[in-house]
């Protein structure tokens, strides 16, 4: 295994990309220090294993034989709009690097691949939600912050209102 050189991942990556998986999802407040995340590392895996290299792609660096960083774009079609007769669109996901390993430029290096990947494949939009922190990369690669999208979980309730997320009327 190449260290410091950005990979293409496969199943074989499964275990330590959810690794790497639940440490960002710590390190950004979803899941809590002792919160029992068994059930999420299990779908998490499963999930990557059966899409891994169809509509999942994955990338990542390895540093002292375990993966410091990765990212993912995950890969669908929608209905064709003027911009994008193909529909193809790509959404990037959990590009993320271990604490322990910043600042090498790990982020860069897979974010270039990912739009290497897309423009390979005629991949007409890439897009994304982004940390604070990826805010600057992303720029400098040529996104751009939207502002008109909303999301909306089943979470059983009548009318979609969420604990987590604050009421789009509260933001007015």
């Amino acid at each position: 295994m190449k260290e410091n050189k950005v990979l293409r991942l496969d199943e074989s990556s499964a275990e330590a990309f959810c690794r790497l998986r639940m440490e960002l999802f710590a390190e950004l407040g979803e899941i809590l220090e002792n919160q029992d995340v068994s059930e999420l590392k299990e779908a998490t895996e499963r999930y990557y294993r059966s899409h891994i290299n169809k509509d999942l792609i994955g990338w990542g660096i390895f540093q002292e034989g375990s993966l410091a960083a990765a990212g993912s774009l995950c890969l669908f079609f929608r209905l064709p709009y003027a911009e994008n007769l193909s529909g193809q669109e790509g959404y990037i996901l959990n590009i993320y690097t271990s604490p322990l390993f910043r600042r090498q430029g790990y982020a860069n290096a897979i974010l270039d691949e990912i739009i290497a990947f897309a423009k390979d494949n005629q991949i007409k939009r890439l897009w994304l939600n982004s940390s604070e922190q990826g805010e600057e990369l992303y720029g400098r690669r040529g996104f751009a912050k939207k502002e008109n999208e909303m999301e909306w979980f089943n979470n059983g309730s009548t009318n979609g209102k969420q604990d987590r997320k604050q009421d789009w009327h509260e933001k007015k």
